[in-house]
């Protein structure tokens, strides 16, 4: 086996992401708008009324006397978590395999040392997930519209080991029956949200829907552990695509003396997604309800904000069939977090955050990024978050304002 095919695998994933946009689940970790990244994940009640349709729809409606038209294209991130080195384990595991069939007669320690590499990546996984969006807004006093779009890959690498293979007897004189799952889905997501605004004696009140077009396409990709070709993922018979409607509302206030509140709620209609079923293993997909409150204050110089996701997020709802039985709980979320903006020029913006998961199965990560513009027209974000050496992402985004 070609030693670079499972980490080959991630690099991939952003010509999935590629290939459908050239033709939110996780609702609030799917979004790689980069300023909101840059803040720890923040954006219900700090979002721009460009950027706005990822985190909260009513602040479509929030935006200055000046701006006329907004235009976000791309927005592009990546996001890698392999908190048990599989992606490293499984290389070294090819490895070994190699070396050990080509021993002639192997013995019972020759086998063992294949077992023992087995059972070091046995139940281990890696998390990855890719995106890109794009976003229209004319910003309006009677009715703000935002047309937009995203797209996002979640991916789950899993070794599944099997019990025989444990055996050194079995190592000997038979073939492995042990495999590695890609369980995954590629979400495309089209739609306008609407918004307006209510001025007020102590500040004003914005409200806003986004109603919206998801399709999901789910990908249930196995294959033999020494044997495993990602490029053989879009095979139609791994897939199983489906399309439905989703609604998400969302409220904010901001008071005069700068600070403020939002609420969201994100996909109102629970939709859950079937994979197809490949050697007797099946996964299920969710898209459910949810909810998030945020509170900020801001001036001139600086924004502070705290967001709170209210319930857990999940994504793999199941993953029955499979040699060794994976707690899907492990890929729930219910994020916390607190970002800071500072402006010390008028055409530059520091960021910084920091990002909690209530769940505990994610390390806590920090978060920083930079905001360039140009003659107030252009705009340049780049961001990064790290959780350590195998928890780290990236986005960057472009975008014009007139």
């Amino acid at each position: 086996m070609n030693n670079k095919k499972i980490k080959s695998s991630i690099g991939y994933l952003p010509l999935i992401i590629a290939a459908l946009i050239g033709s939110n689940a996780h609702a609030n970790s799917h979004s790689f708008d980069s300023r909101s990244h840059a803040m720890g994940g923040v954006g219900v009640s700090s979002a721009d009324y460009l950027t706005a349709p990822f985190h909260n729809p009513a602040l479509v409606a929030r935006f200055d006397e000046s701006d006329d038209v907004g235009i976000l294209f791309p927005s592009i991130g990546a996001h890698a978590n392999d908190p048990t080195d599989i992606i490293d384990n499984v290389e070294y595991f090819s490895d070994i395999y190699d070396d050990f069939k080509y021993i002639n007669n192997p013995s019972l320690d020759d086998a063992q040392v294949v077992i023992d590499q087995l059972e070091l990546i046995q139940g281990n996984y890696a998390h990855v997930q890719v995106g890109t969006q794009v976003a229209v807004a004319i910003p309006n006093k009677v009715l703000s519209i935002n047309f937009f779009a995203q797209a996002y890959a979640d991916a789950l690498v899993f070794a599944d080991i099997a019990d025989e293979d444990l055996d050194p007897a079995n190592i000997v004189d038979q073939e492995l029956n042990s495999q590695a799952i890609t369980m995954g889905v590629i979400v495309s997501e089209f739609g306008v949200s609407l918004a307006k605004s209510h001025k007020l004696a102590t500040g004003e009140i914005y409200y806003g829907i986004s109603p919206k077009y998801q399709q999901v396409n789910t990908i249930n990709y196995i294959t033999d552990i020494e044997n495993f070709e990602f490029d053989d993922w879009d095979d139609d018979r791994y897939q199983n695509d489906q399309g439905n409607m989703n609604l998400d509302i969302g409220f904010a206030y901001q008071h005069n003396a700068g600070y403020g509140v939002g609420f969201v709620a994100k996909n109102l209609i629970k939709n859950t997604y079937e994979t197809e079923v490949i050697s007797g293993i099946k996964g299920q997909y969710q898209i459910k309800p949810v909810y998030t409150i945020s509170a900020n204050y801001h001036n001139r110089f600086m924004t502070a904000v705290i967001d709170i996701q209210l319930n857990e997020s999940e994504g793999y709802d199941e993953l029955n069939g499979s040699y060794n039985q994976f707690d899907t709980e492990y890929d729930n979320q219910q994020l916390a977090a607190i970002g800071f903006e500072f402006t010390p020029w008028s055409w530059t913006k520091l960021r910084a955050g920091y990002q909690t998961d209530l769940t505990n199965n994610n390390d806590d990560r920090v978060t920083a990024g930079l905001g360039l513009s140009a003659a107030g027209v252009f705009h340049f974000d780049l961001s990064a978050s790290y959780g350590d050496d195998k928890d780290m992402g990236v986005a960057l985004q472009t975008s014009f304002t007139f």
